[in-house]
């Protein structure tokens, strides 16, 4: 080893530079030049694809993303259809043609379509006399209805409902003509309870929840329900524990039961704690579609 002279640091005997300090140790020695192996004039080259690139890429696939694009756009028809009877439906191979965002512009420009529209009103009579009966209701409405070359039309409703002042009920539903799609989502929370004692559940517990359920899918056994209602009551105790850091996350059970999943959670609110019950579940499809499979 031997001594810098500049940084007097500790440097190898063969050093030509300090690597601490970078002082030149031999007389004559000149730090090696780096060269460049890649000619100037292929950074201009680079440089003039980097630039036109986007260009070249739009005039080389930009008609191919827009045939395809112009191909699958989804619009609602000028002029009433008529759909022809719903046979064997491909879903792998269905092309959505007409789309249609209200429940008046399906009935008004599907001619055939009576029945169907007849069977959701139905539904949302029955669905506001359930809630009536438990509170002074509000619903709020939305629709999606997709028509496919296969004479299918999968349909997408969600209603919001607010019951009194501590009750609110979310209900969508997802299904198609042919029933290949079946899918049933109510998220139902109650504000207001002050002690777990009050959100126990039991045979009396919920019956609006109960009432919509049967209504939707026929079910008045509440299977599903039950088997959850009695491991939410086993929460009791971790409830006692931490009740005063539930928060927004709070604590909660789920249940599986068939095609239906039931999940029970207690969170924090202002005035004490919130019930929120999810219940995924598949409709009874003679309320939805019954008869409607085709030209009537």
């Amino acid at each position: 080893m031997k001594q810098c002279p500049h940084c007097k640091k500790n440097i190898p005997d063969s050093a030509k530079v300090c690597p601490h300090c970078g002082t030149r140790l031999e007389k004559g020695y000149q730090p090696m030049k780096r060269t460049n192996t890649f000619p100037n004039y292929l950074y201009g080259i680079l440089a003039l694809v980097l630039i036109f690139s986007p260009l070249i890429s739009s005039m080389l696939f930009g008609n191919f993303l827009g045939d395809g694009t112009a191909s699958n756009t989804v619009t609602t028809p000028d002029k009433a259809i008529t759909l022809g009877p719903l046979g064997e439906v491909n879903i792998n191979k269905e092309v959505t043609e007409y789309q249609f965002g209200s429940l008046k512009d399906f009935d008004k420009l599907v001619t055939n379509s009576d029945s169907y529209v007849k069977k959701i009103k139905q539904l949302e009579s029955d669905l506001t006399a359930i809630a009536d009966k438990y509170g002074k209701t509000t619903i709020d409405k939305d629709y999606d209805f997709y028509v496919t070359d296969q004479n299918n039309v999968y349909t997408s409703l969600n209603y919001d409902l607010k019951i009194g002042k501590n009750e609110t009920m979310s209900i969508s539903f997802s299904y198609d003509l042919s029933g290949t799609t079946n899918a049933v989502n109510i998220g139902y929370t109650i504000n207001g309870f002050k002690d777990f004692e009050a959100m126990k559940i039991n045979e009396q517990s919920y019956p609006m929840l109960k009432e919509i359920v049967k209504l939707i899918n026929g079910d008045d056994m509440y299977v599903s329900f039950n088997k959850a209602g009695e491991k939410f009551n086993q929460l009791e105790n971790d409830f006692n524990e931490r009740n005063e850091s539930i928060g927004n996350y709070g604590i909660g059970i789920t249940q599986s039961e068939d095609d239906t999943k039931v999940s029970m959670r207690i969170l924090s609110s202002e005035d004490g704690y919130r019930l929120k019950i999810t219940y995924k579940t598949k409709a009874d499809m003679n309320k939805l579609v019954g008869n409607s499979k085709g030209t009537e």
